[in-house]
């Protein structure tokens, strides 16, 4: 009896001990799955930004990404991402980066679309508000309604804000750019591509402008785009 009773009790163990075994490796599985889903890729925005060896800015700078630069988010800490890209891994903090289906043209679809109500709006320099714009406050005070902050000048925005795109893969929203339209050194004035070759600008007053005409095309500096 006392061997019968003693075989029991090692089977109950063994059974409890299985038992443990299979919640731990089912909570092994779960934290791989959650590592998984945490891994999502991301947009620098913002101009030009410093990666850093940890999460906050008395880590030294690894190296420098500008906006456009697509990595992959595997860390957080306090506001802080940490991303790879290439062969380098380090943090950025988390207000530079946006999710990259921003990136599909919908950011500038409603840009347009909020433009177009001030179509007739008078030019005035120094402007940014409805009260009257110049070419910059225009495109500052659009973007602005989206979360984006731009500086309130055309050189700054084609400096600073967004990246560079070809012709070829212009989306309605974009940043046309254009030299020696006024007389001042630089990049001097900024429009918003609206489709089938056309801006819409801030001109005297807002108004439409056909980018494929002698003029545009003979000032044409750059096209961007803000992620």
């Amino acid at each position: 009896t006392e061997s019968v009773q003693t075989e029991s009790a090692n089977e109950e163990e063994l059974a409890k001990l299985d038992e443990m075994q299979a919640e731990l490796e089912d909570k092994a599985d779960a934290k791989e799955d959650v590592s998984e889903t945490e891994t999502v890729s991301m947009v620098v925005t913002g101009g030009t930004i410093n990666v850093r060896t940890g999460p906050g800015t008395n880590y030294d700078k690894i190296t420098q990404v500008v906006s456009g630069k697509q990595v992959t988010v595997v860390g957080e800490s306090n506001g802080w991402y940490q991303v790879t890209f290439g062969s380098t891994t380090g943090w950025l903090l988390g207000e530079y980066l946006r999710d990259p289906a921003d990136l599909d043209g919908t950011v500038g679809a409603k840009v347009v679309s909020m433009a177009m109500p001030f179509l007739g709006t008078r030019y005035r320099s120094g402007g940014a508000s409805p009260n009257g714009f110049d070419c910059s406050g225009f495109t500052m005070y659009l973007y602005a309604k989206l979360g984006y902050s731009l500086p309130h000048s055309a050189t700054a925005q084609y400096k600073n804000c967004g990246y560079a795109v070809a012709k070829s893969d212009l989306q309605p929203g974009d940043l046309v750019f254009f030299v020696g339209t006024y007389d001042t050194a630089g990049i001097s004035h900024v429009g918003i591509y609206v489709g089938d070759g056309w801006m819409l600008h801030c001109g005297d007053p807002i108004s439409y402008a056909n980018l494929n005409s002698s003029y545009w095309q003979s000032h044409l500096y750059a096209y961007g785009r803000l992620p």
